[in-house]
């Protein structure tokens, strides 16, 4: 497993927002805490067009389940906000915990290399084929493929 407490990554923002107000929200959960330059990563940009992206970096922003609850409440009478969550690895367990309060507003949980085994109906874990030791960087171009195909079908049904 890799290390994600490198001083560096606890660093910058902890929260990296971009894309339309208003548009479907995808909220991205990232126990690396990639993003220390006040932009989401490279690979995420181009869903910024008709997306808007949450990034919240573990790392930088401690009282991270906090957020996520404050994040989740400030939108309960928000009819059309709809979240779909992103995060890896180690914190599975602890966001489908922090969902099941708010599944009125969350679409679906996509996981990338969960620590551990997936039940919940509305979770899916986002396959890969990449050799980098897991969990895989949330900005890697296999997971934003994999979380476009998922959103893709949870449109379409």
């Amino acid at each position: 497993m890799r290390e994600f407490d490198e001083p560096s990554r606890a660093a910058g923002p902890g929260v990296v927002t971009d894309g339309p107000a208003g548009a479907p929200t995808v909220l991205v959960i990232d126990p690396a805490g990639e993003s220390v330059h006040h932009e989401i990563p490279a690979t995420w940009r181009p869903l910024t067009e008709h997306l808007r992206i949450v990034w919240l970096r573990v790392p930088a922003a401690p009282t991270w389940k906090s957020t996520v609850d404050t994040v989740l409440t400030r939108h309960r009478d928000d009819t059309p906000t709809v979240f779909d969550i992103v995060t890896s690895g180690p914190l599975a367990a602890d966001v489908l915990d922090l969902v099941a309060a708010h599944r009125d507003l969350v679409r679906s949980v996509l996981l990338v290399d969960p620590e551990i085994q997936v039940h919940a109906p509305f979770a899916q874990v986002i396959p890969h084929t990449n050799t980098t030791p897991v969990p895989l960087p949330l900005g890697h171009p296999d997971v934003v493929q994999g979380v476009l195909a998922a959103l893709e079908l949870h449109r379409t049904t």
